[in-house]
C-alpha cells in the first residue's frame, strides 16, 4: 500500500470533531533494527532493549511489510462524542487515489476530500470543487488512524524508549519519537506499547509549535488510545480449482476496532464497523464530473 508523502507542518481535524491526526511524509530517514521474537526481548528491563527494535517488533505484529502488497483499503468508523454520533468513511486503492467523507455529528452535513493522480476535489457530495492536490493528499490521507499506525517506522525518526507506565490498567513501553521532517525538533510523540505482548496502546500527541498554534484547529495536545485488535475483512475466497495448487496463506493484517481520542478533557470514541483490504474495485474512487487537474499539472492516472 502506497504511503501518503506529506508534509509533518500540521494537525488536521478530521471530521471538525476534536479527532485530529498529523500526515507525515513517508520518506524513510531513520533506520530500525531488524525485528526479533518479542518472547525473547520482552523479560529484559526497558535500559537494555532497543526502541526502533521494539516499534518494529509491533509493527510486524499487525501485518508490517505486508500492508505495502495490498490493492485497496477501506474503513468505516462511528464518531460517539457529546454533540452525537458522526462517521469517517476512508478508502484508498493504489497507487494513489484516495478518498475520506465525513458525517457530522447527529447525522448532519458531509465533506468529501478526494484526490486521484493530480486531480483533487473537496465539499459537499456532488457539490466538490477542485483543490490543490497536495492539501487534497494531506487532508484525506490524514482521515485515517489505522494508516498512521502501521506506518509509524516511516513517519517518524529518532526513537528513544523512556521507560515504562501504566496505561489504562496495561504495563506499556514507553517510547518518544519525532515526526520525519519536522520544522521543531522539540516536538516529540509519545507512543505506548504493551510490554507483554507488543500490542500497540496509544499515542500522545504533543500541542503544535506555538509558530503554528493560532492556525491549528486543535490547540492542545491529544491523547489516543487502541484497543480491540482484530483481523481485517478480506474477499470471500474464490472456490479451488481441480488439481489446483494450494492457494498460499494470506498474510495476517490486524486492525483496532476502537479508539478514543482525548483533547482538552473531551473525549471522543471512534468503533470501527468495517476495516477491509483488497475489496474495491480499481476504479471505485474517480473524481466528480467537472473536476480537472489543477493549472499546470497532468491529466488524472485512474487506479
Amino acid at each position: 500500500m502506497t504511503r501518503s508523502t506529506v508534509p509533518a507542518t500540521r494537525i488536521l481535524s478530521v471530521a471538525a470533531i476534536i479527532l485530529a491526526t498529523t500526515c507525515i511524509t513517508g520518506a524513510t530517514i531513520h533506520a530500525v533494527a531488524a525485528p526479533v521474537p518479542f518472547a525473547a526481548i520482552a523479560p529484559l528491563d526497558p535500559p537494555e532493549l532497543d526502541a526502533g527494535t521494539l516499534v518494529r517488533t509491533a509493527l510486524d505484529k499487525i501485518g508490517g511489510k505486508s500492508w505495502d502488497a495490498i490493492k485497496s483499503y477501506e474503513s468505516v468508523a462511528t464518531v460517539q462524542s457529546a454533540m452525537g454520533d458522526g462517521r469517517i468513511e476512508f478508502q484508498f486503492i493504489a497507487p494513489d487515489a484516495r478518498r475520506l467523507v465525513q458525517t457530522m455529528p447527529g447525522g448532519g452535513s458531509k465533506m468529501e476530500l478526494g484526490s486521484v493522480g493530480s486531480s483533487a476535489w473537496m465539499g459537499e457530495p456532488g457539490r466538490a470543487r477542485a483543490v490543490d492536490p497536495k492539501m487534497a493528499e494531506e487532508l484525506a490521507g490524514g482521515g485515517d488512524l489505522l494508516t498512521l499506525v502501521r506506518s509509524i517506522d516511516t513517519r517518524f525518526t529518532d526513537f528513544k524508549l523512556l521507560g515504562k507506565d501504566t496505561v489504562e490498567g496495561v504495563s506499556c513501553f514507553r517510547i518518544s519519537m519525532r515526526p520525519t521532517q519536522s520544522p521543531a525538533p522539540e516536538v516529540r510523540w509519545t507512543l505506548y506499547m504493551n510490554a507483554a505482548d507488543a500490542t500497540i496502546v496509544g499515542l500522545d500527541v504533543p500541542p503544535p509549535p506555538s509558530d503554528l498554534a493560532p492556525n491549528a484547529p486543535v490547540q492542545g495536545g491529544q491523547s489516543i488510545r487502541f484497543r480491540r485488535w482484530e483481523p481485517v475483512e478480506r474477499p470471500a475466497p474464490a472456490a479451488p480449482q481441480p488439481k489446483a495448487a494450494p492457494a498460499a496463506a494470506e498474510p495476517r493484517l490486524l486492525a483496532f476496532r476502537e479508539a478514543t481520542v482525548t483533547t482538552a478533557g473531551m473525549k471522543v470514541d471512534l468503533v470501527y464497523s468495517k476495516v477491509a483490504v483488497d475489496t474495491l474495485a480499481k476504479g471505485a474512487i474517480a473524481p466528480p464530473a467537472g473536476i480537472e487537474p489543477a493549472p499546470g499539472q497532468s491529466s488524472p492516472s485512474r487506479p
